[in-house]
């Protein structure tokens, strides 16, 4: 979250977007959602769609915000369009703000984020509606109308300046790594190693062999295989995630980890100790395999961006597993937090249900040694009720 005191105009909104979605938005609605904390206003909630489906995507998307802890909601609309036209897109988002009673009072409207960039606001009419909204103060002149601020120096840039990156140039650049394919590796190759790895993680749930000494493979092992593959990743340097791709061995190891939500849940907390390389080696992961491991590679990697301040990347593969698969669950609990603005409760949950599966393994490796030691005793004990 931003707080407000960095954020005063549309102006300077603006020119934060780029830096929140991880690119240059066009043709967008953009809805930024405030909420009031122990007296500051801290940025919420903020969720992109195509105005080409205003229509079918606005009621979803305002319901999505957790609007009982916001004191507002500012729409902005990225588009040419002028006129009749931005008065109809206007007037949608009214009309839907009125049916819902969200505290939604204009639409400020551009053509393009970019530094010096005209801006303008169309106002609701708030005559007939709500008295807490209508006894906000009239709009200062500086929200009516204005120019973008410079989009370097926005406070959400600084991630990036950091890492000396820049926001996608627009959505399709931003999410091209979550659907590039691995090329480096032939399909066969890979679609042999992902089916041993989902063999691998099936023994290590079914037959409960980390458990059972007679596999020599417990957790410590399994754990310390992880250490292997994020200290591997950090000799890669800047470019990981491509190196990645070609390392069959780290893919391999990697894909058996995210093979099912026993094996993710307990090496889960080993990686988020390392979200830099995790971040790398979940993305090559994703890239080169499909199903479960795809879709818990992705959630893995939005948990490790998060992790190193950068949730933009989260929400593009959280949408991108969802798309994948609408039913795989972790998916759906982490990106209903971050849509809630709760980015950060998703590398919370993921660690404490690491925690919990490892507390379930070492009871159950409890029980097995006890059993174990009680079986060799019964089976020491010489039966004499039959001597003379």
């Amino acid at each position: 979250m931003t707080n407000s005191s960095t954020l005063r105009t549309p102006g300077q909104l603006l020119a934060n977007i780029p830096g929140i979605l991880g690119f240059y938005p066009s043709d967008s609605i953009v809805l930024m959602a405030f909420e009031e904390s122990d007296g500051d206003l801290t940025l919420g909630p903020t969720l992109r769609f195509d105005i080409a489906d205003l229509s079918a995507t606005l009621t979803k998307a305002l319901t999505a915000i957790d609007h009982h802890r916001c004191v507002f909601i500012m729409p902005f609309a990225i588009t040419s369009s002028t006129g009749s036209d931005i008065q109809r897109i206007a007037q949608e988002i009214f009309n839907h703000a009125e049916l819902l009673d969200m505290p939604i009072t204009a639409l400020w409207h551009t053509a393009e984020i970019a530094d010096g960039e005209p801006f303008a606001a169309i106002e609701r009419d708030l005559s007939e509606i709500s008295e807490e909204l209508r006894e906000i103060e009239e709009m200062p002149r500086d929200w009516k109308n204005g120019h973008i601020d410079q989009v370097v120096s926005a406070v959400t840039m600084e991630p990036f300046i950091r890492e000396g990156r820049l926001p996608g140039y627009d959505r399709d650049e931003a999410h091209a790594p979550l659907h590039r394919r691995n090329h480096i590796i032939d399909a066969d190759t890979l679609e042999l190693i992902q089916g041993q790895a989902l063999h691998a993680a099936a023994i290590m749930h079914d037959k409960d062999s980390l458990v059972n000494p007679r596999y020599g493979y417990g957790l410590e092992d399994l754990l310390k295989e992880c250490e292997e593959l994020i200290f591997q990743a950090s000799t890669y340097g800047f470019d990981a995630a491509d190196s990645c791709l070609h390392d069959l061995g780290l893919l391999g190891s990697a894909a058996m980890t995210m093979g099912n939500t026993y094996v993710r849940d307990l090496t889960a907390a080993t990686y988020l100790d390392h979200p830099e390389e995790t971040a790398a080696i979940m993305l090559a992961t994703s890239q080169s395999f499909s199903g479960v491991i795809r879709n818990n590679a992705l959630c893995m990697y939005a948990a490790a961006q998060i992790k190193r301040g950068m949730p933009m990347y989260a929400g593009m593969a959280l949408g991108a597993s969802q798309s994948a698969d609408h039913d795989h669950s972790l998916t759906s609990l982490m990106l209903q937090c971050y849509l809630n603005g709760l980015a950060t409760n998703c590398v919370d949950n993921i660690n404490q249900g690491s925690a919990n599966a490892r507390s379930h393994y070492y009871r159950k490796l409890a029980q097995r040694t006890s059993d174990s030691a009680k079986s060799e005793d019964e089976a020491g004990t010489d039966n004499f009720d039959d001597a003379a």
